[in-house]
């Protein structure tokens, strides 16, 4: 049986939302140019999204991520649309919550999952907030974490390196990703502001990501809706996720106030000065399977950190023995 926290929890995720988005939208007097007029930090120095110019990023190679708790399968995954996007919520076993550390993070804490949304565009040539040398992806999936040095989301705020966004680009490909069969079939049952369903067949996080988590960018912004809150520290995965035509479809026929939520992503903020960084995957990284994802949960995490130390002498070929060694006693 949930927890009474684990009940309201995503209620009070989209009561928070809808008290920070109830006077603004994506066009009109309402729209992202209007936005500073009400919330004043979104007229800051420091703001997402940007367009990020390959040729001037800075490479510099970060530690690794460590990952806990990705392949989880969740209690429920709550979908909600809130009248700016879908908003998920999951709801997990006490400790079994997705967090990580590590790349950029400079906070010596874990990030723990918040909620993850997406935004998308009418057509294909538009849709991501972030862009790459002036290119739109088709959509955008952005995974909010928080430090656990804080409490909770809203403390967390406007706190250097307090909020971290995973963001993940879509691209379209002939056939439908399996992992979002169910989730975008579903969108058909939130099609108006304020209405929400839960997936028949909840799937861990790690099934709404990418499988590259070693290359990205990185660098300092904001919140791309009110209040526009800054210091959040934003990772750009450069693998796209694919997606198909019909599936992301149903993102474009939901509606908010009678109108179809479509266009919902902010215009790119000027960078003034600040550094984007993209990271140089270290040898012992690149020495990884392609298809490896650096995670581990609380019951692997020892076997985890060994695979990882007979990764950088053998390349891999330890981390197969050690596992065919346990499996044999």
């Amino acid at each position: 049986m949930w927890s009474q926290q684990s009940v309201w929890w995503p209620l009070i995720l989209t009561f928070a939302a809808a008290a920070w988005s109830q006077d603004f939208g994506y066009r009109g007097q309402h729209g992202p140019e209007h936005w500073g007029d009400d919330y004043q930090k979104c007229s800051g120095k420091f703001q997402s999204p940007i367009n990020i110019n390959v040729l001037n990023v800075k490479y510099k190679t970060y530690e690794e991520f460590t990952f806990e708790n990705l392949d989880v399968t969740p209690k429920r995954v709550n979908l909600t649309n809130n009248g700016h996007t879908v908003l998920v919520t999951m709801d997990f076993d006490k400790g079994k919550v997705p967090r990580m550390k590590g790349g950029p993070l400079e906070r010596m804490s874990f990030y723990q999952f918040e909620q993850f949304h997406f935004h998308w565009g009418e057509n294909d040539t538009v849709g991501s907030e972030d862009l790459i040398d002036n290119h739109a992806y088709p959509a955008e999936l952005h995974v909010v974490m928080r430090s656990l040095e804080f409490p909770d989301f809203q403390s967390a705020l406007d706190q250097d390196h307090g909020i971290a966004v995973l963001a993940f680009f879509f691209k379209i490909t002939d056939s439908n990703n399996p992992n979002y069969d169910e989730f975008a079939e579903l969108l058909r049952s939130i099609d108006r502001k304020g209405q929400s369903a839960n997936l028949k067949n909840p799937l861990p996080l790690l099934k709404f990501i990418g499988t590259d988590l070693y290359n990205y960018y990185s660098y300092i912004g904001s919140l791309t809706t009110p209040p526009c809150a800054e210091k959040v520290v934003w990772i750009d995965f450069t693998q796209p996720i694919d997606i198909s035509e019909y599936q992301l479809s149903h993102f474009r026929l939901l509606t908010a106030n009678d109108d179809h939520l479509k266009n919902n992503f902010r215009p790119t903020q000027p960078l003034n000065d600040r550094i984007v960084y993209r990271n140089e995957p270290s040898i012992n990284s690149l020495t990884m399977p392609f298809s490896s994802i650096p995670f581990v949960d609380a019951d692997n995490a020892a076997d985890g950190l060994a695979c990882s130390a007979f990764s950088a002498l053998f390349a891999g070929i330890g981390c197969l023995l050690l596992s065919l060694s346990r499996t044999a006693f």
